[in-house]
């Protein structure tokens, strides 16, 4: 078949569950759209669509010459099937005259196309035919518990293994279904190593906390303060963006930097350093107030990782080990994995079942660089509920207080606080290119769930669905 062009940015996104009606309403009329335009052959139309990134990415000249030489000769699109909105990219199965493809389509805050994607068709729903395998014993009610919730996920043919950790009256157990590569028949355990992609944020927050706690930074300071001095006001009205609003998603800094262009799609962040961070500063300047609306940015969080380094005069990496990882004694989770790591390192799965590579970064790396285990984890949720020393303690808590509220969303330092059942939870989530994790506690109950995927499909269901149950059962 022809060549098909591929065309994206590629962002991280926390999944609200809440906002993806809504959400998807918005995409399924501007596809509408699109198929009518393609249709059409309205190439001017089509590119309207398209907000100011994309434009970036790809000039006019560009797109169409896409359109006419790659795309325009498939014939009409028929018909487009949604799939399922992932990290607010929505999956559809479009038919054209000859051949079905996939595409995706994403949008900005502005409501236009961020991601415009064709590619070969995958059917993400198709599922095994054979039986996955397990170390669940299936002997507790929790064990069957679990077991009903994670066969809808691991039956699909595009995903490959799953650890699961589940802590519940004080006692910990844990899961592994499938393969930590396909074919290799070795079930993933909880020392399996996965990317956990923005749950990164959270560990973020912590060392933002411990800054403060310290005396070394204030919730409330301008971030100008710790940025050069060639970078202009970050301010609208005069209210500055604070080290507080890069945290919580309210400083009204896009999700990505505009000049963002990766050269490699497999690895989009391992170029992206600080001259392009501070590049993108000098020429930016705020259009809303800071504080006032949510908007999920790997931007914001990534620049206060590289506020923080500079604050502490220490690596991010660093940073993680001694303030986070050797207290809670979680000596699986790190940044750069060493040469003893990589026969633990799941390989990773895109949407669509192909192989992704693992992803790398420089100055965004606050917002998602870190690698983990089930097993660290549950450490990590013990510590969210309590058990961590004093000074370390002090610092989680405070990234537990709600720092920003909008409607039903609530927010504290990067953890968000949402309700898969009557409880609030402290949540937060994550993605890169092959993998998902999904991270929650019950601060008021005191149990939690972790659920680490070497698959980009998102986890969300599953944690939900055993975060209701273990509510509701001892």
């Amino acid at each position: 078949m022809k060549k098909l062009y591929i065309f994206s940015l590629l962002v991280f996104a926390i999944h609200i569950v809440k906002a993806q009606a809504t959400r998807q309403q918005k995409i399924d009329s501007v596809c509408r759209l699109v198929q009518q335009y393609f249709n059409e052959k309205s190439i001017d139309k089509l590119y309207e669509l398209t907000g100011e990134a994309f434009k970036k990415a790809l000039p006019e000249e560009n797109f169409k010459s896409v359109c006419v030489n790659n795309l325009f000769p498939l014939g009409e699109i028929k018909k487009a099937e949604f799939e399922n909105l992932t990290n607010g990219v929505s999956r559809y199965k479009a038919i054209f005259t000859t051949i079905n493809l996939t595409l995706l389509i994403s949008l900005d805050k502005a409501e236009k196309i961020e991601t415009f994607i064709f590619s070969p068709y995958k059917d993400v729903k198709a599922k095994r035919n054979d039986k996955v395998p397990s170390s669940n014993p299936l002997v507790t009610a929790l064990d069957k518990e679990v077991d009903s919730a994670v066969q809808s996920y691991i039956s699909l043919k595009a995903t490959a293994g799953l650890s699961i950790g589940i802590l519940k009256n004080g006692k910990t157990f844990f899961y592994g279904y499938g393969e930590t590569a396909r074919g290799n028949q070795q079930l993933p355990n909880e020392h399996t190593l996965f990317e956990i992609g923005s749950l990164t944020k959270t560990f973020t927050s912590i060392l933002l906390a411990d800054a403060v706690n310290n005396g070394k930074v204030r919730l409330e300071d301008p971030v100008n303060r710790y940025l050069p001095d060639s970078i202009t006001l970050l301010q609208f009205g005069g209210i500055p963006v604070t080290l507080k609003t890069l945290a919580n998603h309210s400083s009204g800094i896009p999700r990505m930097p505009s000049n963002f262009h990766s050269a490699d799609n497999e690895n989009p962040y391992k170029e992206y350093d600080r001259n392009d961070l501070f590049s993108f500063y000098k020429s930016f300047t705020p259009v809303r107030k800071p504080g006032e609306k949510y908007e999920y940015s790997n931007l914001a969080v990534g620049t206060l990782g590289v506020i923080l380094e500079d604050v502490n005069h220490s690596s991010y990496e660093k940073l993680l080990a001694g303030t986070i990882c050797k207290p809670l004694h979680m000596l699986e989770t790190k940044v750069q994995l060493l040469a003893t790591d990589t026969l633990r390192f799941a390989k990773g799965y895109k949407e669509d079942g192909s192989f992704s590579s693992q992803w790398d970064f420089k100055a965004l790396g606050a917002a998602g660089c870190i690698r983990s285990t089930c097993s660290d984890l549950i450490k990590f949720a013990k510590a969210n509920l309590g058990d961590a020393p004093p000074a370390l303690n002090k610092d989680i808590r405070l990234t537990h207080l709600v720092t920003f509220t909008e409607n039903k969303t609530k927010v504290g330092l990067a953890w968000h606080i949402i309700q898969p059942g009557t409880d609030e939870v402290i949540f937060h989530n994550g993605q890169t290119g092959g993998y998902h994790s999904y991270f929650a506690v019950n601060p008021d109950k005191k149990f939690a769930v972790v659920i680490l995927s070497n698959c980009a499909i998102g986890t969300e269901e599953i944690g939900g669905v055993m975060m209701k149950w273990l509510e509701t059962n001892e």
